[in-house]
């Protein structure tokens, strides 16, 4: 094409704006590449090779995560998400999150020699979660009627579980050294409720599970060891604290 044929400007195909045509080469079509892009895109919009697309990559996307796919190691259901660590159910949630910490602490034993536990913590960190609870009151005092609604039910187990022995706590902790039975650290009889350390009285088998509100199925623990527990009976609470400590 002769100087005099070439134009010098064109309009753009797709927006329609003038673009300035060069001395030599190709003469454009479009004004910049995004409009050449835009306007192939409409196109496969339009004559629906833009679905057929999409729908191969997405099939292909599920082949790969199908074929990368790797069981969970708490339940065994598939994962299609390589980089998972468990499948996302709130028990598999719960182990993993278990084994994570109990991990952490026998690292930290192997690190320091000892184990992780409230007496190793700092007199900053003491005080500071001593504040946070005197701050924060006990759920108790903020919830007072969820709270007597609560001892209203323990009352009633108790009085359907009671026999004819009577006992006062400091009876239970005498005979049990002052030692919580279910974590086998020393109780304080100093630290007052609602400190986790705090002495509690624990039931063996719990009432709601028949068990009977006497001597022989009562344990001196912590008071954060016995929530812990909850309804639990006293050798499954035992194997998870210990499993917490490790």
């Amino acid at each position: 094409m002769t100087q005099d044929l070439r134009p010098a400007f064109i309009n753009c195909a797709q927006c329609g704006a003038q673009k300035a045509v060069g001395r030599s080469g190709p003469i454009p079509t479009y004004c910049s590449a995004n409009c050449r892009a835009a306007l192939k895109y409409e196109q496969s919009r339009q004559d629906g090779r833009y679905e057929q697309e999409l729908a191969a990559a997405r099939r292909r996307r599920l082949e790969h995560r199908t074929s990368a796919a790797r069981s969970c190691p708490y339940c065994g259901e598939a994962m299609l998400n390589p980089r998972r660590k468990q499948c996302g159910k709130p028990d598999c949630q719960r182990a993993f999150n278990a084994d994570r910490m109990r991990d952490w602490h026998r690292s930290y034993q192997a690190e320091h020699g000892k184990r992780y536990i409230t007496v190793h913590m700092s007199e900053g960190q003491r005080a500071y979660f001593k504040r946070r609870r005197s701050e924060q009151d006990h759920w108790r005092q903020r919830y007072p009627e969820a709270a007597a609604a609560g001892d209203a039910r323990r009352r009633m187990r108790m009085e359907q579980a009671r026999t004819l022995e009577v006992f006062a706590p400091r009876d239970v902790h005498t005979r049990d050294g002052w030692t919580c039975q279910l974590c086998l650290l020393p109780i304080d009889p100093e630290v007052a409720w609602p400190d986790p350390m705090s002495p509690s009285v624990d039931h063996i088998v719990p009432l709601v599970h028949g068990g009977q509100h006497s001597m022989i199925n009562v344990q001196s623990a912590h008071l954060g060891c016995n929530s812990r527990k909850r309804d639990q009976l006293a050798g499954e609470a035992r194997s998870v604290i210990e499993a917490i400590k490790l």
